[in-house]
């Protein structure tokens, strides 16, 4: 039998997989975050193309396919709006 795993327990795992992700001004340590943060692209850009591919069964003729589709679809939306609150403050 397979063992789910909660989002608190991915995250854990995630986050030590990937490690530090700020610079601290230390070009020895930076050099390993820069690593850190091409690793988190990498598994976001992975997360998003999945929520692309469920996001596309929103407009399915079956009632759970639909209410999967559209829950990745929403979500995506909320992140555009998060990205663009986040574009403006970084510029």
């Amino acid at each position: 039998m397979s063992r789910e795993f909660d989002t608190r327990e991915i995250t854990k795992l995630l986050n030590l997989l990937i490690g530090d992700t700020e610079p601290v001004a230390d070009s020895s340590i930076d050099a390993k975050v820069m690593g850190n943060v091409k690793t988190l692209i990498d598994v976001v850009n992975w997360c998003f193309d999945g929520l692309y591919y469920t996001a596309r069964h929103r407009k399915s003729d079956y009632g759970s396919q639909r209410d999967v589709g559209e829950r990745a679809y929403s979500a995506l939306l909320e992140w555009e709006e998060w990205l663009r609150g986040v574009e403006e403050e970084l510029a």
